[in-house]
C-alpha cells in the first residue's frame, strides 16, 4: 500500500493538507420486502468478481449498478442489464477502480425509479481488512494506523478534501492527512505525511482504515 512515503513529498502534503470541508449527504430507499437479492461474494479485493442474484422482481427488464463506482479515468461505471433465468435475475457487477463499500442499485429501465436499500452494499477492501478492528469515529481509526503500521508519533491530523473524480458515498468515506514521526526520529526534520482512507461498515457501522496512500 506504499505506506512509507519520501520526506520531500510528505512534507509538501502535510502543509498543503491542512484545510477542512463539508461532507455531503445523500438519502435512501428501501427495497421492497419481496426483493430477495443475493452478492457472491458480498467482500471482495479490488478487481474481484461479483455476481448477483435477485428473486421477486415481477417486472419486464432488470438493470443493476453500483453507486459512485468509478473506472480509472473517474468515469462512473454505469448500469448493466441482467439476465433472467426463470424467475431469477442474475448480472455480473461492475468492477470499481477505487477501494471502498458501493450501494447496489436497481432499476427498470432508464429513467425509471431506482430501489436500494442501506443493508444492500458490496465491500470493496484490503485482504484481511474485515479482521482488522472496527472504531467509533474516522479519527481513531487514523491514530490506529499510526500507531500499528509505522508505528510512528501522530503530530497532526486533518480532514482533506478527496479528489472531483472520487464519487464514493461521502458519509460512508473520510479522507485524511496525517504528519508523524519515525520510532526513535522525533522532531519536525523527521516528520513523515500520508493520506489515510477509512471507510464506514454500513451506514450505522464501525469505522475501519480502507487504505494509506502517498497520494490521495
Amino acid at each position: 500500500m506504499g505506506y512509507r512515503a519520501s520526506a520531500a513529498a510528505a512534507a509538501l502534503a502535510v502543509v498543503a493538507a491542512f484545510a477542512l470541508l463539508a461532507v455531503g449527504t445523500g438519502s435512501a430507499r428501501g427495497v421492497p420486502g419481496s426483493v430477495h437479492v443475493l452478492l457472491r461474494p458480498g467482500l471482495v479485493t479490488l478487481g474481484g468478481r461479483v455476481t448477483m442474484r435477485v428473486d421477486g422482481w415481477y417486472r419486464s427488464r432488470l438493470e443493476v449498478a453500483l453507486g459512485g463506482a468509478t473506472d480509472r479515468n473517474g468515469r462512473l461505471l454505469g448500469w448493466r442489464a441482467a439476465r433472467r433465468r426463470g424467475r431469477t435475475w442474475v448480472a455480473e457487477l461492475p468492477r470499481p477502480a477505487l477501494r471502498g463499500i458501493y450501494p447496489v442499485l436497481l432499476r427498470e429501465q432508464p429513467g425509471g425509479p431506482v430501489t436500494r436499500s442501506p443493508g444492500l452494499l458490496l465491500r470493496v477492501f484490503r485482504p484481511h481488512a474485515s479482521q482488522e478492528p472496527g472504531f467509533a469515529t474516522p479519527e481513531q481509526v487514523v491514530r490506529w494506523w499510526v500507531h500499528t503500521w509505522p508505528r510512528g508519533g501522530l503530530a497532526a491530523l486533518r480532514r482533506w478534501r478527496r479528489p472531483d473524480f472520487d464519487k464514493r458515498d461521502r458519509r460512508l468515506h473520510r479522507l485524511f492527512v496525517v504528519a508523524y514521526n519515525p520510532p526513535g526520529q522525533p522532531g519536525v526534520p523527521n516528520r513523515l505525511g500520508m493520506f489515510v482512507t477509512t471507510v464506514r461498515d454500513g451506514y450505522t457501522g464501525r469505522w475501519r482504515l480502507l487504505e494509506a496512500t502517498v497520494q490521495p
